[in-house]
């Protein structure tokens, strides 16, 4: 009898931490990403019910999207962790907006930078510009306007920076530090990352591996401020500046673009049809960036604020 009570003790320890109370942080990332998965199905199911039909990739779908992860991260970080919501990163204070925008910035400068070395070493071929329309608006009689489809592309795009940094640099990397350590959070957080890009088109081991590789640069944007305003400010320029003005497919994924241009060169240096991120330029360009991560922090709070002292923000409640 005794034996058995000590066994269901252990079996007990394997899922809940003794010491806190809570389930395990392994646990309960999984239990997110399921939960995760049954919310947005929910509204997926049920939007396209009610409509008839759901355009894949259209802003209904990615709000959808967003508003299904919202809800999951915040049930889970409010029952699973015990903790505050805000408390993953969120706090809106003087230095959101500035995060934001200096994200933003220094995405566009770093994209701007890998656009014009390709061009000026023939890795890439500019055709034109098609100021953001799709070649199905081009052939129509009537075109919607150029600021239209720029604005709507800005759309998806912050919501998509805002769920996957809320799930990716919150969620995930807050409860892996908090299971294991700042060295293994980097290593697995960017591998699964890296690797859940792997279904996009024309993806490869090669480009998932180099997401892995350039993930840390968000990471770093976390750590170095405790909130995750500078890393969806990253995130958000990357991909608009990325895909929608220079005119590269986004992880494989083409959107109306500013700039038109093919890829010439070989597929490791150009990126190819996977755009920049395919390319082995964007790590030379990511690692500009992080310095620039820093300068910023430095320079933005207050002078002997350590960047330590005020991350991660889900190590404190």
């Amino acid at each position: 009898m005794p034996s058995s009570k000590k066994a269901r003790g252990m079996m007990k320890n394997y899922f809940i931490n003794p010491e806190t109370g809570r389930l395990r942080a392994g646990w309960r990332i999984l239990a997110l990403l399921i939960l995760l998965a049954a919310v947005v199905s929910i509204l997926m199911v049920g939007t396209r019910t009610i409509l008839g039909s759901l355009k894949r990739g259209s802003s209904l779908q990615w709000s959808l999207v967003a508003i299904g992860t919202t809800l999951s991260v915040f049930i889970a970080r409010k029952y699973l962790d015990k903790k505050s919501f805000v408390s993953l990163g969120l706090k809106w204070d003087k230095f959101a907006v500035l995060d934001i925008l200096s994200g933003i910035v220094n995405s566009a400068l770093l994209m701007a930078g890998v656009y014009f070395v390709m061009l000026w070493t023939n890795l890439i071929e500019f055709t034109g510009y098609t100021f953001w329309q799709d070649p199905e608006a081009l052939e129509s009689a009537v075109q919607t306007s150029a600021w239209v489809i720029a604005g709507g592309v800005f759309f998806q795009l912050t919501i998509v920076a805002w769920w996957e940094e809320l799930v990716f640099r919150g969620y995930l990397v807050q409860n892996l530090v908090e299971g294991t350590s700042i060295k293994w959070t980097l290593i697995l957080s960017s591998l699964i990352f890296g690797f859940l890009h792997y279904g996009n088109p024309n993806a490869t081991i090669v480009t998932s591996l180099l997401i892995a590789v350039i993930a840390p640069q968000l990471i770093y944007a976390y750590l170095k401020t405790g909130q995750l305003w500078l890393p969806m400010g990253l995130h958000l320029g990357w991909n608009f500046f990325q895909a929608s003005v220079f005119g590269f497919a986004s992880s494989g994924q083409e959107s109306p673009s500013l700039i038109s241009q093919v890829p010439i060169g070989p597929d490791w240096l150009s990126g190819g049809v996977f755009g920049a991120e395919g390319s082995i330029l964007i790590v030379p360009f990511t690692i500009l960036s992080m310095v620039a991560i820093h300068y910023w922090v430095k320079m933005s709070r207050f002078p002997g604020q350590k960047a330590w002292e005020m991350a991660p923000g889900a190590l404190a409640e």
